[in-house]
């Protein structure tokens, strides 16, 4: 076999994983295996290796002393050549969780090769001692891998910090991203468990290589004798307890310490033995190789292991077992490594106990006696050429094996197929249930649109790996082809190179600056409404909402006369066309080509309607100035890189995408915001306490926009509630999503409203809670489970736009009337558009109290 090993840690410098790397090269290489090391670059390295492949670090930037390395397309271009010139590999083989991890992790299923991991430390642990804002690098360490790697499903509730938490996010991701993973310990395996790991693990231990123990075995164990001679064998840095372990040798008279290893202690450490007085008792012996370590263990009587509830499986451990040196330990859960009798657990972590554990030793030294007579029967236990056989058979089970795991037809197909017809049927009558049935069948649900399937993502880092591209390529051809009567080719359906182009063109349209602008005009069309609305009687706000929506998005981005025969084409026909995307998508073709008087009537309007706009276009090119809006910015654009400028196809385009958005989505959300806080009597009376304080009786302004964090949260949680209910794709070739590989021309859905109602991402989904927005409590949201406006390069760019309507549209309303809800009207979500939209809000108005 040809085994790819991936590690952060250049085996040619100092560690307990870079020893485990090392002795399992030399163990697979022995048995006539080809092994490729893939690491992060080292100055410590200088003897060129040929079986070591270095790959490029971020400049400037070390972590604890070790170069980072980024899952970058130069790095992925090395890897595959390295592959090229190699020969192809069977196995990939992870030892860390970091960038020449992840780099692997996507060589492995950019190859089609299964993936090993093994997870070897606690990086929760690790930031908590070494960073000075364990939360930040947290966080951001977290940020950074799910970028690259899907953080599938949330975590189970436990008493850790946030910093803990972010950090098991990032394990468990790591973990749940490969084919089989390895732990070297049973206890590390429970605590796997216990944060959320769910699929097989195998605990194999690490190794020491079988010729290095031969030699340092030469020479007989050293004899106890007084001073008590301990060793002190791991990398100088803080989670590893050195200073707490110089502290306690101080404390004990009878014994000496010497410490092998480099790191950031080093300066410390020599600061303390000065101070303490310990220069004739504590030496620091620098960093030494692997083999000087094993043979100090020779001439020593104790090694002293002072980690606490950091190490999974003390590399120096195995080798004290393997050299028969007895040793001292704080962490209960490293009993699983040293053998029982071998060796002695403190009563706890502190000093004074790791002081009175040495006191004891070096004041009856015939207790060292015993434990190495114990050792002798275990000294073979840990010798690589053993576990090399047990990691082969972990290779051949998984190779064996590869075929069983998830292909395309164990995809789980949704209940409620008709023939012909498919599931189009239950889209259409039932969207909203149906979609979040789909939850409980698993990350990928195949439905049917007529007899052609589609797959539904049910996990927003599946709906990361469609919109980062990193399942695949996927374009929207599909969609254009539903609508390429209205919108032939807007940014929302082009795809590659012509969609970034026309996303750096439309954005100096919705800057902030513009924004700002829009704003003060918003305000006033929003104050000019709501005084106007009747008193005393029944009114219904969603075709409210539709009109003053429309008035603002058509004011912003046609400042100059936007005809009165304009508006009333986009408001009468925008809807109607926007459901009649919905159902041409649902519907098989056969079906569809049935429906002639339907598609005549589709054509017909779209053509009236791009006529409408097309005059208004024309009239802005005659007169040549910049009226400050949306319009006057996609004429005079000219893009940087290309030259290129939108001609009045593109700008008809983009704008009846603006004016879609507005006049469905946007209207959409502002109508579901004036029901939820209708029918949460508690959060409406928050929201009229906050427009007190910040609007009064005054008239509502531009600045309120930044000055209502209540009113926002109240959005926010309505955006989560009734988010948009589908988005298409389709595979532009082979895709990989999960595990599973769908074929070129598959046809991907997402659902942002199935993953807002997933109870694994927002607890009580169904709940209208504002208050999960709050800044204390909106930490606990996987900020990749909100999907309101997209993710990744087609995040809606409106989004700043649409929260400024919502925003000023709802407090005029609420700052001028009491909206009273007509009784037994109950009002249904309609999903004949993106976003679901009320079937009607009738209420009746009153002054406020």
């Amino acid at each position: 076999m040809h085994i790819a090993l991936f590690s952060d840690f250049h085996p040619a410098t100092i560690g307990g994983i870079q020893s485990s790397v090392r002795a399992q090269r030399e163990g697979l290489a022995r048995l006539g295996h080809q092994v490729t090391v893939f690491t992060a670059p080292t100055p410590e390295s200088t003897e060129p290796d040929p079986g070591v492949v270095v790959l490029s670090a971020v400049a400037g930037l070390q972590v604890n002393g070790f170069a980072v390395v980024g899952p970058t397309r130069a790095n992925a271009r090395a890897i595959d050549a390295a592959i090229a010139e190699r020969g192809p590999i069977d196995v990939v083989h992870l030892h860390t969780t970091y960038g020449v991890a992840v780099a692997g992790l996507r060589a492995g299923r950019r190859h089609g090769v299964p993936v090993v991991q093994t997870m070897h430390s606690r990086d929760d642990v690790f930031l908590a001692h070494t960073s000075p804002v364990p939360y930040l690098s947290a966080l951001l360490l977290r940020a950074a891998h799910g970028r690259f790697v899907p953080h599938r499903g949330g975590l189970p509730r436990s008493a850790e910090s946030r910093a803990a938490r972010h950090a098991w996010h990032t394990m468990v991701g790591q973990a749940r991203a490969a084919d089989r993973v390895i732990v070297p310990s049973r206890h590390f395996a429970r605590l796997l468990r216990a944060h959320g790991y769910e699929r097989g693990l195998t605990v194999l231990s690490n190794g020491v290589d079988d010729q290095l123990l031969e030699r340092a075995r030469l020479g007989p164990p050293a004899v106890a004798a007084a001073p008590l001679r301990v060793l002190w064998c791991a990398r100088l840095s803080p989670e590893k307890r050195l200073l707490e372990a110089i502290e306690a040798v101080r404390r004990t008279p009878g014994c000496t310490l010497d410490v092998y290893g480099t790191g950031e202690l080093s300066e410390p450490a020599r600061v303390l033995i000065t101070a303490g007085g310990l220069r004739d008792r504590v030496r620091l012996r620098g960093g030494v190789t692997q083999a000087a370590c094993l043979a100090a263990m020779r001439e020593h009587d104790l090694l002293l292991f002072p980690s606490a509830g950091f190490d999974t499986q003390g590399m120096a451990l195995l080798e004290a077992v393997a050299m028969e040196l007895p040793v001292l330990y704080c962490d209960p859960n490293l009993a699983e490594t040293v053998p029982e009798g071998g060796g002695v657990c403190t009563a706890d972590p502190s000093v004074a106990a790791i002081a009175a554990a040495l006191g004891s030793l070096a004041a009856d030294p015939a207790q060292l006696t015993s434990m190495r007579e114990v050792l002798a029967a275990h000294a073979d236990s840990a010798r690589q050429s053993a576990l090399t056989t047990d990691l082969l058979a972990v290779y051949q089970d998984m190779l064996s094996t590869e075929s069983t795991s998830p292909v395309l037809h164990t995809i789980p197909t949704a209940p409620r197929r008709l023939p012909l017809l498919g599931h189009s049927v239950a889209v259409l009558r039932d969207a909203l249930p149906f979609v979040t049935s789909l939850t409980a069948l698993g990350p990928i649900v195949r439905v049917y649109l007529g007899p052609r399937p589609a797959y539904v993502v049910t996990t927003p880092d599946l709906v990361r790996e469609i919109a980062f591209g990193e399942a695949g390529a996927f374009h929207r051809e599909e969609l254009r082809e539903t609508m390429h009567e209205v919108i032939r080719a807007a940014s929302n359906v082009l795809s590659g190179a012509p969609h970034a182009l026309r996303r750096r063109m439309i954005a100096p349209a919705l800057r902030q600056r513009r924004i700002n602008e829009y704003a003060v005009v918003a305000a006033d069309l929003a104050n000019g409404w709501a005084g106007r609305l009747p008193t005393g009687r029944e009114l219904d706000l969603v075709p409210e909402a539709h009109g003053l929506v429309l008035d603002i998005v058509s004011a912003t981005l046609f400042t100059a006369d936007f005809t009165s025969t304009a508006k009333r084409e986009v408001r009468e026909t925008i809807p109607w066309l926007l459901e009649q995307v919905i159902v041409r998508a649902a519907l098989p073709p056969p079906v569809r080509r049935l429906r002639v008087l339907a598609d005549r009537r589709f054509s017909a309007e779209a053509a009236r309607l791009r006529a409408e706009i097309g005059t208004v276009i024309a009239a802005y090119r005659r007169a040549d100035r910049d009226f400050h809006d949306v319009l006057s910015a996609l004429i005079r654009h000219t893009d940087a890189e290309t030259g290129a400028r939108l001609d009045d196809a593109a700008i008809t385009d983009e704008l009846l995408l603006m004016l879609a958005a507005g006049v469905g989505s946007t209207a959409s959300i502002l109508a579901w915001v004036w029901h939820e806080i209708l029918r949460h009597p508690d959060v409406e009376a928050e929201l009229r306490r906050e427009l007190a304080d910040f609007v009064g009786t005054g008239p509502v302004r531009a600045e309120h926009v930044a000055e209502l964090p209540y009113l926002r949260q109240i959005i926010l949680e309505t955006l989560r509630y009734w988010a948009p209910w589908v988005s298409t794709h389709t595979a532009d070739g082979p895709v990989t999503l999960g595990g599973v590989t769908l074929p070129d021309g598959a046809m991907l859905v997402y659902s942002p409203y199935l993953i807002h109602h997933d109870e694994h991402y927002y607890p009580s989904p169904e709940t209208f809670d504002p208050d999960r927005w709050f800044p204390g409590r909106v930490d606990e949201i996987d900020k990749k489970a909100i999907l309101p406006f997209g993710v990744g390069p087609r995040h809606c760019p409106g989004n700043t736009f649409a929260l400024m309507t919502l925003t000023l549209a709802t407090a005029a309303l609420f700052s001028t009337w009491q909206p009273t809800p007509t009784p037994h009207r109950p009002v249904h979500p309609k999903t004949r558009d993106f976003v679901p939209t009320p079937n009607h809000l009738p209420v009746t108005l009153h002054k406020p109290r």
